[in-house]
């Protein structure tokens, strides 16, 4: 389900975790971090998946915030910037709800043995706090 702000501030959706998908898999991770953060500093958690053999990212993000309200300046910003970013108007970023909600279900989801098999490099470059 995409995220509507409009529901957001007027109190009727309190999801906390999103999912940004069809990020240019040109931005490394670092890059994309930053552009969110800039957008919101009450975030929780923040992982990019990564292909472990070309090293890039997957074209998804997985962000939690502390406040739910916090989606509609990541959202708003992010539809701005990456109008800027991307070369080709035939790929559209989208920003829906994740189905997993709140940073220890998501971090419960990413970093289960049983799920993948990842690499304490991925487990450290995961922000949460």
């Amino acid at each position: 389900m995409n995220v509507n702000p409009r529901n957001i501030m007027l109190g009727l959706d309190k999801r906390s975790s999103i999912i940004i998908k069809n990020i240019s898999d040109d931005l490394n991770e670092m890059q994309f971090k930053k552009i969110v953060f800039t957008f919101s500093k009450e975030i929780d958690f923040f992982y990019i998946p990564k292909n472990i053999k070309t090293r890039r990212n997957l074209r998804v993000a997985f962000v939690n915030v502390l406040n739910y309200k916090q989606i509609v300046p990541i959202y708003m910003g992010l539809l701005y910037k990456m109008k800027f970013i991307y070369s080709s108007p035939k790929i559209k970023m989208e920003i829906c709800y994740s189905k997993v909600q709140g940073k220890e279900q998501l971090i419960k989801r990413f970093f289960s043995n049983e799920l993948i098999n990842v690499n304490q490099n991925q487990i450290n470059n995961c922000y949460h706090n």
